[in-house]
This record gives structure tokens, C-alpha cells and sequence, in this order.
């Protein structure tokens, strides 16, 4: 049975037998939505360090470094619920998924299907995660960079989240879902 309260439990066991991948579907979305709000909350934390330098980088103390680990673990969370579980998810209820299709022409089909805007630029958003993974404490230029291009993708990794989300609700859910879409915080920020 699906985590909730038990009016959701009503309504499900009201609607009759429930399709397991929409219910894995509605975990994934519901555990999204929980990374989605904390990652919100972690670009306005980052948002007064914008834009960073590898002085910056250098100068920052831990109680700083913490918050912009947090916002890289976050967008790293974020981009692979999406990525991973969520897609992949909507294509099997969709009956679209192909075990050799890779996640490049997933993202393009979910595009086709209109559940991601191409303008989001996902591609983009998943090579960033990557990008993270192969920057260390020693490379403050390339550190600097890639939080800078991190910042600037934060609105767009969340309108992507949004997309997703409303698409499968309205799609699978009949927008009975009752997850809210996360606000999209200004980022903004002044060139150096």
C-alpha cells in the first residue's frame, strides 16, 4: 500500500486495484517533491555567495561550505529522481519505455510527449551532475565554475520538475495527486 495518510488510503482502496507503476510512479513523485522543496530552499541559501570566484571559493569557512555542498547533493538528488526514477516511470505507464533506450532519447521522447519543455535544456542539466562529480576541493577555478553553472540551471532543473510533475498528475492521476509544484526562486544574480 502506498505511504500516506488514511484518507489517501480510502481513496485508493475506493478506486479498486491500483496499477503498480503508477504506484511506483506516485512514490517517485511524492520523494521528487520532498528533494525538489529542500533544493528550492537551498538556492536561496546559496543565492547572496552568486556569482563565486575561486577567491571565494577559497575563503569560504565551513558553516558555507556546508550550504553549498548541500545545494550540489540536492541538485545531484534532484536530477536523478528526475532523471532515473521519474521518467523512466512515466514511460512504463505510458507503455513507452524500452529497456535499450537511453536516457538522451528518453528525455527526447518525454519532450515529444510534452511532459519536459525543450527549452528547459535537461541535457544540459544532466551533463552539469556529471560535471559535479569530477570537481575536487583542490580546483577552486573549476569549483567556482561549476557552482556558477549550477546556479544558473536551478530554476530551470526546477520548472523541469514542475513539468514533470504536472504532467503525470494530469495524465495518470487525474490531478487527484495532491502534491504541489515547488516555486521556481529567482536566481537571478549581478555579473562580477
Amino acid at each position: 500500500m502506498i505511504k500516506g495518510d488514511d484518507a489517501e488510503r480510502n481513496v485508493l482502496i475506493e478506486q479498486g486495484p491500483v496499477d503498480p507503476n503508477l504506484e511506483l510512479l506516485r512514490e517517485y513523485l511524492t520523494a521528487a517533491t520532498r528533494v525538489a522543496k529542500r533544493f528550492a530552499w537551498s538556492v536561496g541559501r546559496v543565492k547572496p555567495f552568486i556569482p563565486i570566484d575561486a577567491a571565494k571559493v577559497d575563503y569560504f569557512g565551513d558553516e558555507d561550505e556546508e550550504k553549498l555542498d548541500a545545494f550540489l547533493l540536492r541538485f545531484n538528488q534532484l536530477t536523478a529522481m528526475l532523471q532515473d526514477h521519474v521518467t523512466r516511470s512515466i514511460l512504463k505507464a505510458e507503455e513507452e519505455l524500452d529497456r535499450e533506450m537511453s536516457r538522451k532519447d528518453q528525455r527526447l521522447l518525454m519532450e515529444k510527449l510534452g511532459a519536459l519543455k525543450p527549452s528547459l535544456g535537461f541535457g544540459t542539466i544532466a551533463e552539469l551532475r556529471n560535471k559535479i562529480a569530477h570537481t575536487y576541493p583542490n580546483e577552486s577555478e573549476k569549483q567556482a565554475e561549476v557552482l556558477n553553472e549550477v546556479f544558473s540551471s536551478a530554476d530551470n532543473l526546477l520548472e523541469g520538475f514542475n513539468s514533470l510533475l504536472n504532467y503525470a498528475d494530469g495524465t495518470h492521476f487525474g490531478n487527484k495527486l495532491g502534491l504541489d509544484q515547488v516555486e521556481v526562486p529567482t536566481t537571478d544574480h549581478p555579473s562580477p
